[in-house]
């Protein structure tokens, strides 16, 4: 059950998130909060599944429910990529700026988007499996297809982030990529992924708050 309830907790916190993403879109109405949000929509979606396996149980609900989430990773996840260079041009990073760099991040993410969804999704084969008192449905058979979305993703903003610290000054949003990548390529399991989630969306989210509320002018911050 502590698993369970973990999940949940993580929800309330992603679900968060979303909230201080809608809060600032009122207030600024800038588009560079969408991303986040929706990414953490996603993420909330995808720990409340897990938390309530435990109680649904396995069966056509369950699978029913748990065949989003797959979507969410594959499909949404990669739009962080484009997200990223475009928050560091709005932080002053000149080569996200340009044309190249826009065009680029644009051919990688929906290479990789095709590749998950014809990939993994098209055959997507669900399975149920337990962990420490939770059900949930995983893929009958992991796949590269399945796993390059949010590698290649978290790559791309990992780089991103650094520019922007170097330009500004914020090492939040690299912490939290790094963090994010760390763990990510230990593999432990879900639940501690789920928490680097967290993590990294935090500083997503934190990242697109701080540019909401800021001009492109490099500043000295070290926060």
């Amino acid at each position: 059950m502590l698993a369970s309830l973990s999940f949940a907790v993580l929800a309330a916190g992603q679900l968060a998130l979303v909230c201080w993403c809608g809060v600032r879109f009122r207030r600024t109405a800038d588009r560079i909060l969408i991303v986040p949000a929706v990414v953490c929509a996603a993420l909330v979606y995808d720990n409340a599944v897990l938390a309530a396996g435990r109680w649904v149980g396995a069966g056509a609900a369950l699978e029913t429910w748990s065949a989003p989430r797959f979507v969410a990773h594959i499909v949404l996840t990669p739009l962080l990529m484009p997200w990223a260079v475009a928050a560091a041009g709005r932080a002053g990073v000149g080569w996200a700026r340009t044309e190249w760099a826009r065009a680029a991040v644009y051919v990688v993410t929906g290479a990789v988007i095709a590749t998950g969804v014809f990939g993994e999704l098209i055959s997507l084969t669900l399975v149920p499996a337990q962990w420490s008192g939770t059900v949930r449905y995983t893929t009958a058979h992991a796949s590269i297809a399945g796993l390059l979305p949010p590698v290649v993703t978290v790559l791309v903003v990992l780089v991103a982030a650094g520019a922007v610290w170097r330009v500004r000054g914020y090492r939040t949003w690299t912490v939290t990529t790094v963090t994010m990548t760390v763990v990510s390529a230990a593999m432990p399991p879900m639940l501690l992924t789920n928490c680097a989630e967290l993590v990294f969306a935090l500083g997503t989210v934190a990242t697109a708050v701080r540019l909401s509320e800021s001009s492109p002018t490099p500043a000295t911050s070290t926060r």
